[in-house]
């Protein structure tokens, strides 16, 4: 059996320096509230209550909406100060989820297990060398038919040397279409104008390998 990719602990460190290190309001990614595109998918009904993972959880904020929202919620983060935030967060909400400090790239839940994986921004942290490692394991822990919803840096009107990266919905479609169906992807701006941010949001359900 091929070895599985792992995140290196050089950048599990730095992950981990960044939450012991920084006020959670100080991290840009840090929201304080759930990402209005989870709201907006949980919302649309597509996903029913049941298993679900978020990925790079952070402080969990998209997690502790879906434990309140009746989801059986499992979240891991690299950072282990990350995952003790959070888990104070969510028992001060008085919700329960599954917190865990763990690598996304050798993730420790069994196959097809959950109906979705949320990701606000957590693939775009990784190298063109992880890609399909990444991949892999959010094929293999979702459900056939089972949804992941991605959100990423857009390569337009940013010149991203990474890490982060940006894509292209161009992009997307090439890393994904072997193993995912892409429902649709839409680029965002934030900002607006020339001077705005730009950020894709793609759902895609799991599919038979070609």
């Amino acid at each position: 059996m091929t070895e599985k990719i792992k995140t290196s602990k050089e950048t599990a460190a730095r992950w981990e320096r960044t939450y012991k290190t920084n006020p959670v309001t100080s991290l840009p990614w840090e929201e304080g509230s759930p990402s209005s595109y989870l709201i907006e998918l949980i919302e649309s009904g597509v996903e029913k209550p049941g298993p679900v993972l978020d990925i790079c959880t952070g402080s969990g904020n998209n997690a502790i909406y879906l434990a309140q929202r009746g989801y059986s919620c499992h979240a891991v983060d690299i950072s282990p100060t990350a995952i003790s935030i959070a888990r104070e967060k969510a028992a001060k909400a008085g919700t329960v989820c599954d917190f865990k400090v763990g690598d996304v790239l050798n993730l420790d839940f069994p196959n097809d297990m959950f109906g979705l994986v949320f990701d606000r921004g957590c693939f775009h942290n990784f190298s063109p060398e992880q890609r399909s490692a990444f991949i892999s394991e959010i094929y293999r822990v979702l459900k056939l038919g089972g949804l992941y919803q991605l959100n990423s840096f857009s390569k337009k009107g940013h010149d991203w040397g990474g890490p982060p990266y940006g894509f292209s919905p161009a992009d997307i479609r090439k890393l994904f279409r072997s193993s995912f169906e892409i429902l649709w992807i839409k680029e965002i701006s934030i900002g607006g104008g020339a001077s705005g941010q730009f950020f894709l949001s793609a759902l895609m359900k799991k599919a038979t390998r070609d």
